[in-house]
């Protein structure tokens, strides 16, 4: 019998960037791997740039010749293929693994079949926030592991060089989100009318200029309309060339601020709890109105700096991913499942 591997499967970016990390962790040792990027995943990575069709007959192969050891996913929005993918695996009574990449939507229910969820053997979270989280939404607490987020460990370790202005323009960037997508207009704010709303609130400053960040699943016809304010390249390469980072409830609200950058999360007439992480950890202020986000600008990020510095000070003994080494635990703890159980 030829010898076992592990699979790993991501489809969106946020996911992909959690589990790649840890399969190229991985890739150092003798295990063997394959790795399939479906998706708006394949955009970000060629090498491994699967269509969703072969990636799932690929799976299907290796279980039928009893070669998987053990499936590792991310999580998605809008697709349910990495729980098919999960369920298939588990009929086989073969081991699997999620990787959150987010404080939000935490029950796996397929897009299909509402209230019927698919959950892996082990589901692998950021943080004991997270975990209580998931388990209010009605996650079994026996499947839950607070590991930490191996897609901050860079965040976590940079050193921010500061280097003086050459001038006096300054530029802020908006991290856009595929929200209406998603939620529709149910969260009382799409990403189009929240663009719209900071594009508005800095007309009237001179010497600021606007720049969006668009993410990989945002409309077309969106990024069209915007596309001379458009942004390519990785977050940590470019964030540090902005002087204000401004969003919805995007991770990288997280990154910015890891960065130590000035970051505000501005969610207009919103009308569901809260998800931006940075908001629930105090590490940033939710603007709900028009008129707060005028205030803010109008005292553009006076003391934000010094308050976003005291409050990682007082969070890094509480939350795990601090540390800089989730990487290095989630990839051990994927080798320890999988190896023990087979």
């Amino acid at each position: 019998m030829s010898t076992k591997k592990i699979v790993f499967l991501a489809h969106d970016p946020g996911g992909y960037d959690v589990v790649y990390l840890v399969f190229e962790a991985i890739q150092q040792t003798s295990i063997p791997l394959e790795f399939y990027c479906i998706g708006p995943a394949a955009k970000l990575n060629d090498a491994y740039a699967t269509p969703k069709e072969e990636a799932l007959e690929k799976i299907e192969n290796i279980i039928a010749n009893q070669q998987l050891l053990g499936l590792v996913t991310g999580r998605s929005w809008g697709t349910d293929i990495e729980l098919h993918a999960i369920s298939r695996c588990k009929k086989a009574n073969i081991p699997t693994i999620l990787i959150l990449d987010y404080w939000s939507n935490y029950a796996l229910e397929f897009n299909n079949s509402p209230n019927i969820c698919a959950y892996p053997d082990y589901y692998i979270v950021m943080d004991e926030l997270a975990k209580k989280e998931a388990i209010s939404e009605g996650v079994p607490s026996n499947i839950l592991y607070a590991l930490g987020h191996p897609g901050l460990d860079r965040f976590v370790n940079y050193k921010r060089i500061k280097h003086q202005k050459s001038n006096s323009k300054r530029k802020a960037l908006f991290l856009s989100q595929p929200l209406s997508q998603l939620y529709g207009q149910s969260l009382g704010y799409t990403e189009r009318s929240v663009l719209e709303d900071y594009i508005l609130a800095l007309q009237s400053k001179k010497n600021w200029s606007l720049y969006v960040k668009f993410h990989p699943k945002d409309d077309m016809s969106f990024k069209q309309r915007y596309i001379d304010r458009s942004v390519q390249g990785n977050l940590i390469e470019i964030l540090p060339e902005f002087d204000l980072i401004i969003g919805m409830n995007t991770i990288g609200l997280l990154h910015a601020v890891l960065m130590d950058l000035p970051t505000v999360s501005y969610q207009p007439n919103l009308r569901q709890a809260d998800m931006c992480i940075t908001n629930k950890l105090g590490l940033t202020k939710l603007l709900t109105s028009y008129e707060e986000l005028l205030v803010y600008f109008n005292g553009l990020c006076k003391e934000q700096n010094k308050e976003q510095n005291n409050v990682i000070k007082n969070l890094q003994q509480k939350f795990i991913w601090f540390d800089g080494h989730s990487t290095e635990r989630v990839s051990r703890f994927i080798r320890e499942v999988f190896l023990h159980e087979n």
